[in-house]
């Protein structure tokens, strides 16, 4: 037997302390009672405990108590087997993760502000293979197509500027990759969700983007970085001290190449997205852009599965209830107030005066006391 929330379970240290309650309030009201009149004219006017009754009535609550408690938790046992067939379309990201996307026109830079918006897209692809590729002088596949999101965010967290080989940033060579990668399905859509400032050393990427159109993949590129002025790239000295990226003695400013990347959308009927140093949310573009992908089946298979048994319980709470409810705690009483008071002073003035004070009480007493 395995529970859906075991916590509730706890709640069982209330069993015995409703038991007790319920005894107490019974003494309470006795002891309440005799404030007003003798034992011996209680005895004759309180209603007659069946001790049994309310022991009964005090075991039927507390075992409808206790099998609401585990209907609350949630019981499940009695396996059987589900056929259940996923249905999914294919995503890669491409993450550039060249030295450029440190640059830092984009808070706190352009990669971290990328692997942000990488989380905020995952939100979105529930049941689809999402992989990632990171790439920088040559791509690699850190994570293939898979459904567990939870290990692509875990992978992701640990994405820096050495994840890929150094030297420039090959966007062609990406493309070509993720194709590799992405078998060829006519059953459900393909995409790739480019993510780079755009900068590239002669992979032809057009011609990449072009052979991913024949395949009709589509690509989504998502331009960060600052277009004009554009920004220094800051590195770190051996000594701690941050310096910034030279060539030939002269600071590096890195500027985002917004031309490639809307050639390679145009090339594959994809988007455009100029982020540039704006905020963006990648959750927004799959809305517009990417939810009405085509998914088809990706594999079918038995699972097992444990029925779920709360109703039973609840069941049998619900009708121990009703059962308390029918059982009174006292027999019914069939005593008159005349034949209560005795016949030989039925006219003495006092003794008629102490019986109507007497059975205005036992009105009273019936009725506070619930048949």
């Amino acid at each position: 037997m395995i529970w859906e929330t075991p916590a509730l379970l706890f709640a069982f240290w209330l069993v015995p302390v409703l038991g007790g309650l319920v005894v107490f309030a019974h003494h309470r009201r006795r002891a309440t009672a005799l404030l007003f009149a003798d034992p011996q004219m209680i005895d004759r006017l309180f209603p007659v405990l069946q001790t049994s009754r309310m022991g009964l009535k005090t075991v039927l609550l507390m075992g409808a108590l206790a099998c609401l408690i585990v209907a609350a938790a949630r019981p499940r046992y009695g396996v059987f087997f589900e056929d259940v067939t996923s249905r999914s379309a294919d995503l890669f990201v491409l993450l550039d993760v060249s030295r450029s996307m440190l640059a830092e026109d984009v808070a706190p830079n352009r990669l971290e502000r990328a692997k942000s918006d990488i989380r905020d897209l995952l939100q979105k692809l529930a049941g689809d293979r999402v992989g990632l590729i990171a790439f920088a002088g040559a791509p690699v596949v850190l994570v293939p197509l898979t459904t567990d999101h939870g290990f692509f965010q875990t992978v992701l967290a640990d994405v820096g500027p050495g994840s890929a080989p150094r030297g420039g940033s090959l966007i062609g060579d990406a493309i070509r990759k993720a194709m590799e990668q992405m078998q060829e399905r006519q059953d459900h859509d393909q995409a790739i969700v480019l993510i780079t400032d755009g900068e590239d050393q002669d992979s032809f990427p057009i011609e990449a983007a072009k052979q991913a159109a024949e395949r009709h993949i589509r690509i989504i590129s998502v331009g960060l970085g600052d277009v004009g002025e554009g920004a220094r790239i800051p590195q770190r000295k051996e000594d701690g001290s941050l310096s910034f990226v030279q060539h030939d003695g002269q600071e590096v400013w890195s500027k985002m190449d917004q031309r490639t990347l809307q050639e390679i959308a145009l090339a594959t009927s994809g988007a455009y997205v100029p982020a540039q140093t704006r905020a963006y949310d990648l959750g927004q573009i799959y809305d517009e852009h990417l939810v009405k992908m085509t998914r088809g089946e990706i594999r079918s298979e038995k699972r097992k599965r444990f029925r779920e048994q709360f109703q039973l319980f609840g069941g049998i709470g619900l009708t121990l209830l009703l059962l308390e409810m029918m059982i009174s705690e006292y027999r019914t009483a069939t005593t008159s107030r005349a034949e209560a008071i005795p016949w030989s002073t039925a006219n003495n003035p006092s003794t008629l005066e102490a019986s109507r004070d007497s059975g205005l009480f036992a009105s009273l007493v019936a009725f506070q006391t619930p048949s």
